[in-house]
């Protein structure tokens, strides 16, 4: 993973105003801004966002609609084309 695309993802992750989740198929959820999420590292998360179908989920709109982009802009998630912005 480009450690640039990494850099701009935890930043943004990092001034989200409230809690960001991304939401598999089968309803497993990873809390984005969390300690856990940190340890784990954005570059492996990003890398396993490529393979698998995901939504985002975000208290506030503002939010998913930056994140959503940025994870289309570089090709990053599978979007389910049911859903968008929770």
């Amino acid at each position: 993973m480009d450690a640039t695309i990494v850099e701009e993802f935890t930043d943004m992750i990092n001034q989200s105003r409230g809690r960001v989740m991304f939401v598999t198929a089968e309803g497993d959820r990873l809390v984005a801004n969390s300690m856990l999420s940190a340890l784990v590292g954005f570059s492996t998360i990003l890398s396993v966002a490529r393979a698998i179908t995901l939504r985002v989920e975000c208290e506030f709109e503002e939010d998913c609609l930056r994140i959503t982009e940025f994870l289309r802009k570089y090709q990053l998630a599978q979007f389910r084309p049911d859903t968008g912005c929770s």
